[in-house]
């Protein structure tokens, strides 16, 4: 089925066209953020992924707005192989999203708080701030520099988020994944974020794979 015609919502109604869906949400509310993530789960037979659409409004804070799809193919085996095709699913919807929103949607939502925020994210991933903690997170970020070059990058007008782990540990799978695949992301000109701040994929996603 054509990916326009595949989403629903969580009480199963379906969407019948994801692009007249998020033009008239964005005709509501402008200043929202638009995310797509996609998480895996490994089943007797099958491979299955979730693919969400997460809106949020961080001046609103009242929570998030999801629909999604899954996908059931034959089971794959090779971990790393797995976390390709999630990089695959973002990559594909999310420049099908962008072709199909240009023209139509301005980003809204990219306010200095929030180009801090991403900066936090993106310095962490990188291994600075390791040292603090996440209650620490929102007076660390407040008191981010932005340069003039952080402040006029033009992101693409959905973020990405996978659900890959920047830190590399024994028990880590997927940090190979995000060293390949977030850079690789980021410089088509996405925002892609990572755990453990990737809700479209470690919370919305992860959630519709429990069943």
């Amino acid at each position: 089925m054509e990916v326009r015609k595949r989403f629903k919502k969580f009480d199963g109604t379906h969407i019948p066209d994801i692009i007249e869906y998020i033009k008239e949400y964005i005709e509501k509310c402008p200043y929202v953020t638009i995310s797509l993530g996609c998480d895996s789960v490994q089943k007797r037979r099958k491979t299955t992924y979730a693919i969400t659409i997460m809106f949020y409004n961080t001046d609103v804070k009242n929570g998030a707005h999801v629909v999604f799809f899954r996908d059931s193919i034959n089971k794959i085996r090779d971990n790393f192989e797995r976390l390709h095709k999630e990089a695959q699913y973002v990559h594909e919807i999310g420049e099908f999203l962008q072709k199909e929103l240009e023209g139509v949607y301005v980003r809204g939502d990219l306010n200095e708080t929030e180009r801090k925020r991403y900066k936090f994210h993106v310095s962490k991933c990188n291994g600075e701030f390791s040292h603090v903690s996440s209650f620490d997170e929102y007076g660390v970020t407040k008191n981010i520099n932005l340069t003039p070059a952080d402040r006029s990058i033009d992101f693409k007008l959905i973020d990405l988020h996978v659900d890959f782990n920047p830190v590399e540990n024994a028990k880590n799978r997927s940090n190979l994944s995000y060293k390949i695949y977030v850079p690789w992301l980021r410089s088509l000109g996405y925002r892609v974020f990572a755990k453990n701040i990737a809700f479209a994929a470690t919370s919305a996603a992860d959630l519709l794979l429990k069943d």
